[in-house]
């Protein structure tokens, strides 16, 4: 069982530390990185799950997928090569 709760605390760990440099990589401003900075440090688990929950994906993020999404659209659209 020592296994067990050692691969919970070294998740919840990996998770934390994770969000802490999103936290930090999204400029957000001074008062509301303090905020979640606040929340994530002294509710690790369940701030660090707050805040995924209620991150919105930055202008940057969206395009991102929008970039994504049309060259697999325009990969589709491609003609199949002739078979051999």
């Amino acid at each position: 069982m020592s296994l067990f709760w050692t691969l919970i605390a070294i998740l919840v760990a990996v998770i934390w530390v994770i969000t802490l440099i999103d936290l930090f990589r999204r400029h957000l401003g001074a008062g509301p990185t303090i905020g979640w900075l606040v929340l994530v440090i002294v509710l690790p688990f369940v701030g660090a799950l707050i805040y995924w929950i209620v991150r919105k994906p930055s202008t940057g993020e969206v395009q991102q997928y929008v970039d994504v999404e049309r060259e697999m659209r325009h990969e589709e659209q491609r003609p199949m090569p002739p078979a051999p």
